[in-house]
């Protein structure tokens, strides 16, 4: 299986399968290299599969925007996602210092993955269908996304929770 950096240029897909489960793929053409689950009802935790690395996707407190990141089976998060005030995205601040930076880009209508100096690494666009489906396309190569591919997951997850958030309110 190729690594993310590998797929520079590339266009990616994440879409769910079957329009009755909370499961989704992320796909290359035909080719899976990664599934999401959701593991609770409101889709408030979601589980990261790629290789045999499992990730959880969380919110640590109902009352708190933070979303925490840790390996399937572990109690400690390493990574932890928070909003910057006034804005739509945040900072992904990993347990070895290493940052990357979700942005929401309200007039293109879509996310993007950037470094904290403001390399573009992965964009994020919604496609219209009765499924979910996200369009995304990797920028930039980085080890960042081949160390923590997760990030993807985390990305795609802030975006659905909005839209969701958006239709329900």
């Amino acid at each position: 299986m190729k690594s993310l950096s590998e797929l520079v240029g590339e266009t990616l897909f994440i879409r769910q399968p079957s329009i009755w489960k909370r499961n989704y793929e992320l796909l290359h053409g035909e080719e899976v290299l990664g599934t999401i689950r959701s593991k609770s009802f409101l889709g408030r935790s979601i589980i990261f599969k790629m290789e045999k690395n499992e990730w959880e996707i969380y919110q640590p407190s109902f009352w708190k925007t933070e979303i925490a990141i840790r390996q399937v089976g572990y109690e400690l998060p390493y990574a932890t996602f928070k909003r910057e005030r006034l804005k739509f995205g945040g900072i992904v601040k990993m347990y070895k210092g290493e940052q990357v930076k979700i942005e929401y880009k309200l007039f293109k209508k879509g996310y993007n993955i950037q470094t904290t100096s403001g390399e573009l690494l992965v964009t994020f666009k919604d496609r219209v269908s009765f499924k979910e489906k996200t369009q995304l396309h990797i920028e930039r190569k980085s080890d960042l996304l081949d160390k923590y591919p997760w990030v993807i997951a985390l990305a795609w997850h802030i975006m659905l929770q909005r839209k969701r958030a958006a239709r329900a309110g």
